[in-house]
């Protein structure tokens, strides 16, 4: 009796051992998941799709950000939507598929981390805050986390809207305008994570019409800085001659009140910007950024 005993207990521990050893196998060689991608990315989620792995009952997808991962749930499609995110935010995903064994779940190995970011949110409550016969000046709500702006401008001529300014700030000058006329303008945001730019939507446009000529001050009037003494400040101060730079451009013009010169060159694939006061001959502002 006790010999049958032990030739059945050896009988069930090999058992044992040969279905642990049967589910590690059948884990083991679930494939990993592959080409996991991004789209139909918005302010406040990101869509991820891959391929479909042969004998997977269902896929878990994780997320990581700000350096912690955790579960977003799971689902039985090669596509997942990953929502309530935050707008202008990064984010690390990764994803791997699963095969039921009786009751026990068996998970294959995580695909390579997909870095992904979410658009910044829609640029809102633009107004003109000065404007004059050959420019306004805009400003709006700061969007949170966003990189820069940029300001487009309605051209007739093309039948579309065109880029003119991209700055850091919540505020921006479009120069170049024709007086007594009235320009459609519009602004967004964008959100640069790595080499990518997230772009958010557009504002809603808003229509300014410049100064006419007779309303507006003379951009030839007397300054007791002369626009060559303002260039050169500007010049000095970048640490160039203007024989090295291009598309240098430079106009007397009003901001806020105040009389300055906008002076503006490129070089080396940069862009440069300087505002400068036309009565002291002082920087009021400036800006480098790759064209």
């Amino acid at each position: 009796m006790k010999k049958l005993l032990n030739v059945l207990l050896a009988a069930a521990l090999g058992a044992s051992v040969l279905s642990a050893a049967s589910l590690t196998a059948s884990a083991a060689t679930l494939p990993r998941v592959t080409s996991v991608k991004a789209y139909n990315i918005d302010d406040d989620e990101i869509n991820l799709k891959w391929k479909k792995v042969k004998g997977a009952d269902g896929y878990q997808v994780k997320v990581c950000t700000d350096g912690k991962w955790k579960s977003l749930g799971s689902t039985k499609k090669t596509s997942f939507e990953a929502d309530d995110l935050r707008s202008a935010k990064a984010y690390k995903f990764k994803v791997r598929a699963y095969e039921y064994k009786g009751s026990k779940k068996l998970y294959g190995k995580y695909s390579s981390v997909l870095s992904s970011a979410t658009d910044p949110d829609e640029v809102e409550r633009v107004k003109a805050d000065s404007k004059d016969k050959t420019s306004v000046t805009l400003s709006w709500a700061k969007v949170p986390r966003a990189t820069r702006y940029q300001v487009y401008l309605y051209d007739s001529a093309k039948g579309k809207y065109v880029r003119k300014v991209t700055v850091k700030k919540n505020t921006a000058t479009v120069k170049g305008l024709k007086a007594g006329k009235t320009y459609k303008l519009k602004v967004r945001a964008y959100f640069k994570s790595g080499d990518v730019k997230y772009v958010g939507d557009f504002s809603d446009v808003l229509s300014v019409k410049t100064k006419t000529a007779s309303a507006s001050n003379s951009s030839t009037g007397n300054s007791a800085v002369t626009r060559a003494k303002a260039e050169s400040v500007a010049l000095n101060h970048a640490g160039f001659k203007k024989s090295q730079v291009k598309d240098f451009e430079s106009e007397l013009d009003y901001e806020r009140g105040t009389k300055v010169y906008e002076i503006s060159f490129e070089v080396g694939g940069y862009d440069y910007e300087y505002t400068v006061n036309a009565s002291t001959g002082k920087i009021v502002h400036w800006e480098k950024e790759r064209d």
